[in-house]
């Protein structure tokens, strides 16, 4: 019979700066293992520092703290080993670090060698590079066991010339452990999943991966941490969204343990969990207790008035209908209802008289003109105000409910829907916000989003009759080919879309840089999102459309 080894990993929600609750943290989770009979306890990357740092990584007193911090962490580790992610400060240089710690000190640092710098990832504007990579090696129940840690990236060796898995194999590790700080997108655990195993398959060694949990500004981490054996069996897996403690025998040399199943979740429940608990770590974290939103009786407000009512709780969510001269009967009764289906705080407040004082307040400045946009916006400027309002007054974070497609478009009104502290889902394409309400209604077995809701032609009703100017069902998609896969229009040309209307789209994407710079936050749950992770020049005069 192979080897055990019992190991556990910690799939903790740490919160940037918070040096005192996130060792407090650790220590507990540690405490928690070492009475569950374990040989070795693993923390995910920067555990202690919260991932990312960012530019709080520029602030000395941050890092003497964090150095501080791993310090304390390592008073409480006793005979049983721990591996935890801290910021090391070397010859004036930091690195991206895992400290292994046993009976009260660091025995060894293992420093990431390979560091992101794509999408939300700028690593190296911090962090050094490590020179090389070794096993690290413990006697772990009378037996030496040579561990192969490395950090997040260090298993992301696609597009980099260093194989650091490779390196730890050929130096003779045992066993892969991968200490991460991977943040969500829809699909990614299997991304993740399917590397590992290539490693495994290529060595035959196990492989421990232990991925951060929790939000962090736009950031959602997932967890989804797991163990392979050296066979290529999934012998544990993690919750996803959710902190964890995950124990499990690790045979070094066979397989004596149960493979489990690798977690089946449909896309629409995996995006809406990775909303709920990005919302919810971004009230917690910042010190907000409940949130308010314009309720127009449309399908994106009832989405973030559904996600907002699963993460903060019925009773602090307040839903406010903001009812035009245009406004619809549906409409109104539609957020009514929705309100009532989930319980949260509701209130009408018409706008029609203040809208009209609008328009006797600018008749001589805009004399001789005809009705546009301007006066069309004034209504959803006059609604952020009233939002804003509510929040001043009672302390409610502002929800802003405009969804990719739109603020992709320039579709939103800047200083009125778009007015907020959190853009929930500005991720999210207008077609998986109907396949979003229709899973929540389907999960929950009732029709909690009223079926006119659904099936009603979406409009922003700012004038009479109307409605989105858009087929979603072609936009939609055509829209995320181009900010997800930078296509051109040659290319969406040879994809089967009309010409002009991909010439038009990405016209419409470059003019609406401005107003994307000035939304609130949102949360990413696709491979590419508005936001750190697209960095496109406000002033930009290139014009690839005019090419072809």
């Amino acid at each position: 019979m192979s080897k055990q080894l019992r190991v556990h990993l910690a799939q903790i929600n740490p919160t940037v700066g918070d040096f005192r609750g996130n060792i407090k943290k650790i220590t507990r989770y540690y405490q928690e293992a070492v009475k569950d009979g374990s040989e070795c306890v693993i923390f995910p990357e920067l555990a202690v520092t919260g991932y990312p740092p960012q530019d709080l990584l520029l602030v000395n007193q941050f890092i003497e703290e964090n150095l501080e911090a791993i310090d304390e962490v390592a008073a409480e580790i006793g005979r049983v080993p721990a591996i935890v992610g801290f910021v090391d400060f070397e010859n004036e240089q930091m690195y991206s670090a895992g400290a292994v710690i046993r009976n009260g000190q660091i025995q060894e640092v293992v420093h990431k060698c390979l560091l992101p710098t794509y999408d939300v990832f700028d690593e190296d504007r911090y962090f050094q590079r490590a020179d090389e990579c070794s096993p690290v090696t413990l006697s772990l129940n009378g037996t030496e066991v040579s561990l192969g840690v490395h950090i997040c990236e260090d298993l992301w060796d696609n597009y980099h010339s260093l194989k650091v898995v490779d390196e730890l194999a050929s130096d003779g590790a045992d066993l892969f452990i991968n200490l991460s700080a991977s943040p969500f997108f829809s699909g990614k655990f299997r991304e993740r999943y399917n590397l590992a195993m290539k490693k495994v398959e290529a060595f035959g060694k196990p492989f421990v991966y232990c991925n951060l949990v929790g939000g962090q500004d736009e950031l959602v981490f997932d967890g989804n941490s797991f163990v392979i054996d050296g066979e290529g069996n999934s012998i544990a897996w993690g919750n996803a969204f959710q902190e964890e403690l995950l124990g499990v025998d690790i045979a070094l040399g066979g397989s004596d343990t149960q493979p489990v199943d690798v977690p089946r979740i449909s896309r629409e429940e995996e995006m809406f969990r990775a909303l709920q608990l990005g919302l919810r770590d971004y009230f917690r974290k910042s010190g907000f207790d409940s949130a308010v939103i314009g309720l127009s009786g449309g399908i994106d407000s009832s989405l973030v008035a559904v996600i907002a009512k699963e993460a903060l709780g019925s009773d602090n969510v307040y839903g406010i209908s903001m009812p035009s001269h245009v406004s619809s009967d549906h409409s109104k009764s539609d957020a009514r209802q929705l309100a009532q289906n989930l319980g949260i705080n509701f209130t009408s407040i018409p706008i029609a008289d203040t809208y009209n004082a609008y328009l006797e307040m600018l008749k001589e400045p805009l004399a001789g003109t005809e009705p546009d946009t301007t006066e069309e916006n004034i209504q959803a400027r006059i609604r952020g105000n009233i939002l804003m309002a509510y929040s001043n007054k009672f302390g409610h974070l502002v929800l802003s409910t405009g969804n990719k497609t739109e603020l992709a478009l320039g579709y939103c009104t800047l200083y009125g829907d778009m007015a907020g502290g959190l853009a929930v889902i500005s991720d999210v394409n207008k077609m998986d916000v109907y396949s979003l309400c229709e899973w929540y209604n389907f999960s929950n077995d009732a029709e909690i989003i009223p079926e006119n809701i659904l099936t009603k032609p979406p409009s922003a009703e700012l004038k009479e009759g109307q409605v989105d100017p858009f087929d979603y069902n072609v936009v939609s998609p055509l829209v995320d080919e181009v900010v997800e896969n930078h296509r051109s229009v040659q290319s969406l040309v040879d994809m089967g879309y009309d010409r002009e209307l991909a010439k038009d789209v990405i016209k419409k994407i470059r003019i609406a840089e401005y107003k994307r710079r000035q939304a609130a936050p949102g949360l990413k749950v696709t491979r590419k999102s508005f936001g750190s992770g697209r960095r496109m020049p406000i002033v930009n005069h290139y014009r690839e459309e005019e090419r072809t």
